[in-house]
């Protein structure tokens, strides 16, 4: 009989918090790596987040929620974009390691400068507060736009998700409410609800306005306000 898997645990790896497990460690660098190259290089208002959201100028930075912001990637190149940005994580250890992240980024200077006072860090289940609408923090918050990125569905070929990806299921388990938070976002009347979703995978849900692709991944974008075409921007 095979032992249970330990779940992951926190604990400080090189002066950064890290969530470690079976599966290897994750922490949050907004500072150096990946994130560092896509804050200084990344392609700006070009990339396909900053499309979804309606970047369209220099001049418009819609306010957004993520409601599923997990290690926080498209949270922080929005916010250093320009984007004034709440973003939600009901998860307790995700969101310590979010703190400590966030905490991090502000004491180098460069990031400090890109990311100034746009980011806010919340720890909530989105679909309660959501539920409660238009009473609670994103309410209050005025969001333009309502973003989610729920965890991606299983893969049909035998190769295993990347490494943060199974420490996340490990420890919350599968992602089951996504239709529930789609549909409680799209109830809200926020004017932009955008869903990030592997290029191949099937839309969330039916009413999708236009979608943007990117290399691997595609923003179905819903608009509440307006009648749903179902249509596709010549990008798909």
């Amino acid at each position: 009989m095979l032992e249970p898997r330990p779940l992951p645990h926190l604990e400080l790896v090189d002066g950064r918090l890290c969530l470690s497990g079976a599966d290897g460690t994750v922490c949050v660098d907004w500072v150096g790596g990946t994130m560092g190259f896509r804050r200084t290089r990344g392609g700006g208002r070009g990339q396909a987040v900053a499309r979804a959201v309606g970047m369209k100028s220099a001049n418009n930075n819609p306010r957004v929620v993520d409601l599923t912001t997990g290690l926080g990637r498209d949270a922080f190149v929005l916010s250093t974009l320009g984007c004034t940005v709440l973003a939600v994580e009901r998860q307790p250890e995700v969101f310590q390691l979010l703190q400590d992240g966030l905490r991090r980024a502000l004491q180098d200077e460069e990031t400090l400068v890109a990311l100034g006072d746009r980011l806010q860090l919340l720890q909530a289940d989105a679909l309660a507060l959501l539920l409660k609408w238009p009473a609670g923090p994103i309410a209050d918050f005025h969001p333009d736009v309502l973003y989610l990125d729920p965890m991606h569905p299983p893969r049909k070929k035998s190769a295993l998700p990347r490494k943060e990806m199974r420490l996340f299921q490990s420890l919350v388990g599968a992602d089951l409410d996504q239709e529930q938070l789609l549909a409680a976002a799209l109830a809200t009347g926020v004017q932009r609800v955008v869903v990030k979703r592997p290029s191949s995978a099937a839309p969330l849900a039916l009413g999708v306005s236009s979608c943007i692709l990117g290399k691997t991944t595609r923003f179905d974008v819903y608009r509440p306000r307006s009648s749903p075409s179902y249509s596709f921007d010549q990008d798909c």
